[in-house]
């Protein structure tokens, strides 16, 4: 597809383009910051898919339909607001929920499907980080991703990673090797080299043995809670990097704690999606809307977030689950865990019951 980005804020066109091009590489993006250069260009190039910022808004619509002739139009905007009542697209969103805007769009006014994977699939092949978070205690964040790891590992090498200050990956998974995150975080406090790194992670990477996984690996978490501390966002950024560009998983699924600190941010503009959990009690009801302020005001300090999406677990219903979630995808909405005569759920009854 080709696409045509109009935008007076070069700033955010080059990091569109950059992000779009990462995730989806067979996009072909074009960005220009002013009319007359795009009138020139489209008349050149032309464009399947074409996008105006809200500050273009006096352009007429003849004049738009004389520039993009049977290209798809529509506005974006920083405020998320309607514009001209044309269809408007909200920029701030994570690259795959533009790319699934503009996917619905263009099928909507074409008539015709685009063959495209999920945004959870490995679409170009490339490692998607996703960061699993609690909007309270208790919400089940870890049964949930580790839920899913095991779900995506029946067809993708699936690496789990948990970095909870109290560890709970021993309770799903299991494996003989004794090494955890703490070993990478005394290796990072050294003079490391780049294989020395790589050949630590090599060891700390355990198969897991209790869900009888052949493409599902794990690093267990703190040896103790205060190694936790030690995690920087340089140990972060150094230990991603090494499994995105040294290794070959489809999917990096990471078990954290919501506790907002450069750490965090800095795991959360690494991540290709973020997945909040929650249940629908008093106490996430009270907790939400401060999780929605925290993330619009980190917000402030990129162009493109990740995708922000939640489970609600344990779920009985919400008479407002619209104003409770906000923006993000609901991804499922998972009842309460039950056995057939009451018996005490184990770790793998659990996952069992939220698999199926």
């Amino acid at each position: 597809m080709k696409i045509f980005v109009l935008d007076g804020n070069t700033n955010y066109s080059q990091r569109f383009k950059y992000y779009m091009n990462l995730k989806y590489p067979d996009l072909q993006i074009t960005t220009c910051d002013n009319l007359d250069a795009a009138k020139d260009l489209l008349g050149a190039e032309g464009a399947d898919f074409v996008m105006f910022d809200s500050e273009f808004d006096k352009v007429t619509p003849e004049e738009i339909t004389d520039l993009c002739g049977e290209a798809v139009f529509c506005y974006f905007s920083e405020t998320n607001e309607i514009v001209n009542n044309t269809e408007t697209i909200f920029k701030y969103r994570g690259v795959s929920a533009l790319y699934s805007k503009i996917c619905f769009l263009y099928e909507s006014k074409k008539n015709r499907v685009i063959k495209k994977a999920d945004v959870l699939d490995n679409v170009d092949k490339k490692t998607k980080i996703i960061t699993f978070l609690p909007v309270h205690g208790g919400a089940g964040s870890s049964t949930v991703a580790a839920c899913t790891a095991v779900e995506l590992s029946k067809e993708n090498e699936v690496l789990y990673i948990n970095l909870e200050q109290t560890t709970s990956d021993a309770v799903f998974f299991e494996s003989g090797n004794n090494k955890s995150i703490s070993d990478f975080l005394a290796l990072f406090k050294t003079k490391y080299s780049e294989s020395s790194v790589y050949q630590l992670l090599r060891d700390i990477i355990s198969r897991d043995k209790k869900q009888k996984s052949e493409m599902l690996s794990y690093i267990k978490g703190f040896t103790n809670m205060n190694e936790s501390l030690s995690l920087s966002e340089q140990a972060l950024s150094l230990l991603l990097q090494t499994l995105v560009s040294k290794f070959e998983y489809s999917y990096i699924i990471i078990d954290a704690d919501f506790s907002a600190n450069p750490v965090l941010k800095k795991l959360i503009f690494s991540s290709d999606r973020i997945v909040f959990v929650s249940t629908d009690s008093d106490l996430a009801i009270s907790k939400i809307s401060k999780l929605h302020r925290y993330m619009d005001i980190l917000q402030r300090d990129v162009d493109i977030m990740p995708q922000q999406s939640i489970v609600l677990n344990q779920y009985y219903g919400l008479t407002n689950e619209k104003d409770f979630v906000g923006d993000m995808d609901v991804l499922a909405r998972i009842v309460r865990y039950r056995t057939g005569n009451n018996e005490r759920l184990t770790s793998q009854s659990i996952i069992q019951e939220v698999v199926s």
